[in-house]
């Protein structure tokens, strides 16, 4: 009964985590944010706009006094998290001032950026020609690897003995058994820009 009582609390506080976004990319409730694929479709109309995209990092780029990150679309949870699909709508860039280290922002990554629509920029995916939609970053959070956890009920012989059964319990339950994945698990960085152009 009082695994049970802990499996619940340990479950609903991982849910009301996971509904909450993270202080640096909340904005005020009053600010619009476009989506991506409005300013995808819209090109120009939205350049100065306030915008909160993500995804999954593609590509970086270190320029002398910023870094880019073209960044593979996907939708955002209520947290802000990109959820990642078999679909995307397309490709965005961030533009950092600032350093965003290859080692830590590595292609594959989940990133989460908050800034302003700037000029959409014209570019190449391989050989294929394609806009991107332009985000200047005040702030990009990178989030942690999930882990994948199996709860898995083990069975043993000595359950179904008589020497088991026979034993005064309050309730008979079997153990849950949680095995980690061997993954390293990884911290989320939020950055802030420390100038702006």
């Amino acid at each position: 009964m009082k695994s049970n009582i802990l499996i619940t609390l340990v479950l609903a506080s991982t849910l009301s985590a996971c509904a909450n976004i993270p202080d640096k990319l909340a904005v005020e409730k009053t600010t619009r944010l476009i989506p991506f694929d409005s300013a995808k479709a819209e090109k120009e109309a939205n350049i100065g706009n306030s915008a909160r995209w993500g995804g999954v990092i593609a590509k970086v780029t270190n320029n002398a006094k910023d870094s880019m990150l073209e960044v593979v679309n996907f939708p955002l949870t209520s947290s802000a998290r990109p959820k990642q699909q078999d679909e995307t709508l397309g490709r965005f860039r961030v533009y950092f001032t600032g350093l965003l280290d290859p080692v830590i922002y590595k292609v594959g990554r989940s990133i989460t950026a908050v800034g302003t629509i700037s000029a959409p920029e014209d570019g190449k995916i391989g050989e294929h020609e394609y806009q991107y939609p332009v985000l200047k970053a005040e702030y990009v959070h990178l989030w942690k690897n999930i882990q994948k956890v199996d709860v898995n009920v083990i069975n043993s012989g000595y359950w179904n003995s008589p020497m088991y059964w026979n034993q005064p319990r309050p309730y008979y339950q079997r153990p849950i058994i949680i095995r980690k994945s061997h993954s390293p698990q990884k911290q989320s960085t939020s950055v802030k820009k420390s100038s702006s152009h």
